[in-house]
């Protein structure tokens, strides 16, 4: 038993450090959002132009900024007047285009990187005239996009049943035998779930400044997930109770999560529309979600993992209760 203990003091100390140095490491950061003065323009074979841009911070707090051009390009290149700033700032952007330029028109994702990066990136056209045919460059006006942003919810949504029904027919199934492995199996989905708990609270800047409440709710859950599984793996007298109460708990927050996407929180503050809900918690990056791949994965695996353990820590105490 002292060894079981020392087991999960020990998980608790590593997460609660790894945090407390992510959270210290991530103090300060934000988000920006790229502008352009144009976002086409047209150049000939060995000349160049300038357009304006202007990097603002979109929320948090403010850090070194810088903008960034792919897919990179031998024969067009882009030289910024200022870079590596604090934002918000703006500057010039010179697109050079080489003599030996294929004719042809040119897609490029301009977005700013550093401690700020953009939410979003936008695209800048580059068409590459004849220069015998040469002429001054001209510009068009930014086009608006109504396209309907990305998310990749019907894949994490398939996921999610395919957890549940292979949990339960399991259970049902194997009955006495799939107690003790649940045992195992719930062990390792709270650890996932506590380390993408960890990473959210550390890296999600756009959830602690736009939905502080979801934040701290969070936080909440992370700390009371850690002292449930200390009273389910190292207090014998308290482990029926907590397996009941951190599966009543996990079964909350997958609601939670559930219904915080239909409404579309926690991003009200950056948008009215219910979609943003998903297409933040499963943007996976796509554009216009105000999501990243990293963030997405992320709660991905927190509701695939938190249901994990509501359904095999339930399942443990509803059959213990009736083996007795």
């Amino acid at each position: 038993m002292e060894a079981k203990q020392a087991i999960i003091v020990s998980i608790a100390f590593i997460f609660l450090l790894v945090f407390a140095f992510n959270a210290v490491h991530a103090v300060g950061y934000g988000h920006s959002k790229v502008t352009l003065t144009q976002y086409s323009v047209n150049i000939s074979q060995g000349s160049s132009a300038d357009i304006g841009f202007t990097i603002a911070l979109f929320n948090g707090s403010y850090w070194g900024t810088s903008l960034a051009e792919s897919p990179l390009n031998s024969y067009i290149t882009f030289t910024p007047s200022v870079s590596d700033q604090d934002p918000t700032y703006s500057g010039t952007l010179a697109i050079n285009v080489a003599k030996g330029t294929p004719i042809g028109t040119y897609k490029f994702n301009i977005s700013a990187t550093g401690d700020d990066p953009s939410v979003s990136s936008v695209q800048l056209t580059v068409n590459v005239l004849n220069s015998t045919n040469s002429t001054a460059p001209s510009v068009t006006p930014p086009v608006v996009s109504t396209s309907k942003p990305t998310n990749y919810f019907d894949y994490v949504g398939s996921i999610f049943l395919v957890v549940i029904i292979v949990l339960l027919g399991l259970g049902l199934l194997m009955k006495r035998k799939f107690v003790k492995a649940a045992n195992y199996t719930m062990l390792g989905s709270i650890i996932l779930s506590l380390a993408a708990a960890a990473y959210l609270l550390a890296y999600d800047s756009l959830l602690r400044i736009s939905g502080a409440l979801h934040y701290d709710i969070l936080i909440v859950f992370f700390i009371l997930t850690i002292i449930l599984a200390y009273l389910v793996y190292g207090n014998k007298k308290m482990h029926r109770n907590a397996l009941l109460i951190l599966g009543s708990l996990s079964a909350l927050f997958v609601l939670a999560m559930f219904l915080d996407a239909i409404l579309g929180l926690p991003l009200t503050q950056v948008s009215g529309s219910l979609s943003y809900g998903f297409n933040y918690l499963f943007g996976f990056g796509a554009p216009s979600t105000y999501s990243s791949y990293n963030i997405s994965f992320a709660f991905s695996l927190l509701l695939l993992s938190v249901t994990a353990t509501s359904i095999l820590s339930l399942f443990s105490y509803f059959f213990e209760v009736k083996k007795k």
